[in-house]
């Protein structure tokens, strides 16, 4: 296994994104400007959370898991296009289930999820810049199981169709490694300072 040179790393490899991460402040702002929300408080964030039920089965190991007073966050930064997303969202979220319930706790208790995946691809060569998933009945569309389950494909190849302009930014920053906002500025020179660090 080869590694890359600490001066090559950006915000999008695995370690530079969970050190950056790690900041619940910058988490928190991800996740708000992603998801268009306000969190109250977000728990402190869990980097490359292990999560496995048996001893025979596949366990995962979460980039980024953050939780808040009813929900709970995975975010994974995903730089490979040959793998099935779709399934492995599928996986992440029942995974992410499993952790969150004890025996005796009653499915009531489930947290709302997300699972969302900011790639610098784009998975669904739709050329949008986001992908989101919720379990709609095929024979109402205006029927939604609520479930409070949400899928989230970030395509930052796509950063010039978003409308918002955080959002777009953000991608933008994703995809060139050109910060062009306060905010990407922010994480450009925690990206830096990482390196240094």
């Amino acid at each position: 296994m080869t590694f890359k040179p600490i001066d090559e790393l950006t915000f999008c490899d695995d370690y530079m994104f969970g050190a950056v991460m790690r900041n619940a402040e910058i988490c928190k702002s991800i996740l708000e400007t992603l998801l268009n929300i306000q969190i109250e408080k977000l728990e402190y964030p869990e980097l490359q959370k292990s999560i496995s039920t048996y001893y025979e089965s596949k366990g995962v190991r979460l980039d980024v898991y953050v939780k808040d007073s009813d929900k709970v966050f995975d975010i994974e930064i995903q730089n490979n296009s040959g793998i099935s997303l779709p399934k492995r969202m599928r996986y992440y979220q029942s995974m992410v289930d499993m952790d969150s319930l004890l025996k005796g706790q009653d499915y009531s208790e489930l947290k709302e999820s997300f699972i969302i995946f900011i790639c610098n691809f784009d998975p669904f060569h739709q050329d949008l810049p986001c992908y989101t998933f919720k379990n709609l009945c095929i024979q109402d569309k205006n029927l939604e199981l609520c479930d409070e389950t949400t899928k989230i494909i970030f395509n930052s190849t796509a950063y010039n169709k978003e409308n918002n302009l955080e959002i777009s930014a953000l991608l933008k920053y994703i995809n060139t490694k050109i910060p062009t906002n306060d905010f990407t500025k922010r994480l450009n020179n925690l990206v830096e300072e990482s390196k240094i660090n």
